[in-house]
């Protein structure tokens, strides 16, 4: 006999050997043993979570003379039966080859007519959202009024293609991802029942590539066990998947963390004359990061990852060069660049940019990156704090820019000695508002920050005096925003508050008093200001 493969040798033929859909083989069990079996289901979900299997078992259980459990018993006339190449009681239907109008009606005539040996008569049809408009609409009166003796269960995985006539007919059941844990538990038990070795690493890393579904994971499985004789191992299964050299995808990643430009080219280049595809490498590098990122936001990243302890401890150390806003930046790049990837005639230059780019976050302007960049300045300015560093900045403004730049920075070490608070007025307004924004931030007060963007700040003996626009001194001027703005400046002697409306403000404000007086003596109709 010809060699069966896994998922087809160890497919589901009960109820209780289907994994992971509890909640649908407890709604099923109890309509076979109430007996309200409805005329049209809708199973949908996920490739390879059961959806066939669970159709077959239910095709049979529906026509079992004695239900062990609600499932088929496999010893009755009718299970006996049913297990005939010959039987056309429970017909099986793939509609993505079959899709036309003329096979629809073929079927709306053949249900007219009773099943043979057993109690239903059962239509599953696969894939039934490959149907075309005429199809369903021929299918559409028979699925609502079938004969008695007709079940039809309809599979799918792309639900939102079947036309909401027909899902309105149907009963219908949401098939979910299998747990990893779950699909683990059956490669090993399989495995055991075959007498293949194998290490718990490598079982874990098949059922994490099944990326929920059972069919896929059994099919590497079934490749994994063809691949070495002896044990089987992680790397065994990392050289099925096709994925490339684990100590590649750190040092890169490492190098792009740390802004090694030219390393980076170097490695990709090397990573090109050895085969590696630049699809599997970009998967590669997503899926490293991603696992970086659990590492530095939960806690129980361990059974998460669920790798081996050398890769973790692999994972801790590259997390530490990154913080979390940059490691989510390059996430994106790369992500961006594997669609890309697909329209491109040049893999290369587009995996290369993309290397670059992620590499040097000065050069990006995304929001996400602005953000790692600023967390990264405020590390070291504490860490220049806590050493007992003062930096000094004199600024310069330049007359046609609004963005100021730092003229000079100049790095003092000062006695650690207790610090006399001078007087506002000896401070320059620049310096000032730069105390009061970088301080806000600090503190966390990010709308009050932005607001601050755009006021004027003048300074004028002990009096700070605050120059507002479009409104914004009903915002400043709160009692909670007054003193978190003197807080920033604690380190100042005691000094005033001042919001004062700028001049522009308050022309406007006497325009739009004008003009609502000419209105009120020529009238809306006749009088038409221009701004």
């Amino acid at each position: 006999m010809s060699y069966l493969a896994l998922y087809r040798r160890y497919r589901p033929d009960t109820f209780d050997k289907l994994i992971g859909q509890e909640h649908i083989v407890k709604t099923l069990k109890n309509q076979i043993e109430n007996n309200r079996v409805g005329h049209a289901y809708l199973f949908t979900g996920a490739r390879g979570t059961g959806k066939t299997s669970c159709a077959k078992i239910f095709a049979k259980a529906i026509n079992c003379l004695s239900p062990v459990n609600a499932s088929p018993c496999g010893k009755c006339e009718s299970c006996i039966a049913l297990k005939s190449p010959s039987n056309i009681d429970v017909i099986e239907i793939d509609a993505a080859s079959n899709n036309g109008v003329n096979e629809i009606r073929e079927l709306r005539d053949s249900v007219q007519y009773p099943p043979v040996t057993c109690s239903y008569k059962v239509y599953i049809i696969d894939e039934v959202h490959m149907l075309t408009g005429a199809a369903f609409n021929a299918l559409l009166k028979t699925l609502e009024e079938p004969p008695s003796h007709a079940v039809f269960i309809l599979a799918t995985t792309e639900v939102h293609k079947i036309p909401q006539t027909i899902l309105s007919r149907c009963m219908r059941f949401d098939f979910r991802l299998i747990p990893v844990e779950k699909i683990e538990s059956l490669i090993k038990s399989i495995y055991d029942e075959l007498g293949k070795k194998y290490t718990a690493d490598a079982v874990k890393a098949i059922a994490t590539a099944g990326e929920g579904s059972i069919r896929d994971a059994l099919s590497i499985a079934d490749t994994a066990l063809s691949f070495s004789e002896g044990e089987l191992t992680y790397s065994d299964v990392m050289s099925i998947l096709g994925a490339s050299d684990f100590d590649s995808t750190v040092a890169l990643v490492k190098s792009i963390c740390m802004g090694e430009t030219g390393e980076v080219i170097q490695k990709l280049d090397s990573l090109s004359e050895n085969g590696k595809s630049y699809g599997v490498m970009l998967k590669d590098i997503c899926s490293f990061v991603r696992d970086l990122i659990v590492v530095k936001t939960c806690s129980d990243y361990d059974k998460i990852l669920a790798l081996p302890q050398e890769r973790i401890e692999e994972l801790k150390k590259t997390a530490e060069l990154c913080q979390c806003e940059r490691l989510l930046r390059i996430l994106e790049i790369f992500s961006d660049a594997e669609g890309t990837l697909r329209y491109t005639n040049h893999p290369r230059i587009v995996f290369e940019t993309a290397s670059i780019k992620a590499c040097r976050p000065q050069a990006d302007y995304n929001i996400d990156a602005l953000l790692s960049r600023i967390t990264e300045l405020e590390k070291e300015l504490k860490e220049i704090k806590a050493s007992g560093v003062k930096i000094e900045k004199a600024i310069k403004e330049e007359p046609n820019e609004v963005k100021r730049q730092a003229e000079s920075v100049k790095v003092v070490q000062v006695e650690e000695k207790e610090e006399i608070k001078k007087s506002i007025g000896e401070e320059n307004a620049d310096a000032i508002k730069g105390e009061i924004l970088y301080g806000l931030r600090s503190a966390g007060k990010e709308m009050l920050w932005i607001v601050m963007q755009n006021v004027g700040v003048s300074v004028s003996g002990n009096v700070l005096t605050l120059v507002t626009s479009n409104g914004d001194d009903r915002i400043v001027g709160t009692t909670d925003n007054i003193n978190a703005i003197k807080e920033t400046l604690k380190k100042y002697q005691a000094f005033e508050i001042s919001v004062n409306v700028s001049s522009a403000d308050k022309n406007k404000d006497k325009l739009q008093t004008a003009s609502e007086k000419i209105k009120a003596i020529y009238g809306d109709d006749i009088v038409i200001i221009n701004d």
